[in-house]
């Protein structure tokens, strides 16, 4: 691609950086709507080769605080998610380095079937994964422990990718 990337395998958004608290009846959706749902000036980002321990200790951080809601919890593509908030949830200290490790993540499964974890254990030989998310999360934010992952930023706000993909995607216009 333009940027030096491979396309993402996965994504997630932060739950916090989408803001609108209200339904969005029927009717004309403009770009104004777009800016009212993501409206922070975070940048779409790609952090490449996540191994699959460090992938599921994120996913840890995004359902720590559950069942409290909050800015953490994720928003998801390409891969189903199971959880248990009975299991111990993730703890981190002010660096964000783990200082419990959660049991909550009991399921990852790429869209494509790829078992990441089962049963809680990161399956032997699963790949690394590339992570779209936004420059906010990618350096931390919501303490999602990249620790200084390396991760490149596409040029393009969260909120014009949202514009583009309601505008352009097939199905959608």
């Amino acid at each position: 691609g333009t940027f030096g990337v491979s396309p993402p395998d996965v994504g997630i958004q932060n739950s916090g950086g989408i803001r609108n608290n209200f339904i969005i009846g029927p009717g004309d959706f403009t770009e104004l709507h777009t800016f009212d749902i993501a409206s922070f000036s975070n940048f779409i980002s790609i952090v490449p080769d996540i191994t699959p321990a460090h992938f599921k200790e994120i996913l840890e951080r995004t359902v720590s605080a559950m069942p409290n809601a909050d800015g953490r919890f994720p928003q998801i593509s390409g891969f189903t998610l199971v959880y248990d908030i009975a299991g111990t949830a993730q703890v981190l200290d002010a660096s964000s380095n783990v200082t419990t490790p959660g049991t909550r993540i009991r399921e990852v499964h790429l869209d494509d079937g790829t078992a990441i974890v089962t049963g809680g254990a990161v399956v032997a030989g699963a790949p690394s994964v590339a992570i779209a998310t936004n420059d906010f999360s990618a350096r931390g934010g919501d303490q999602y422990p990249f620790r200084g992952a390396p991760f490149t930023t596409l040029g393009v706000t969260y909120q014009q990718g949202l514009f583009e993909y309601v505008t352009h995607a097939d199905g959608l216009n």
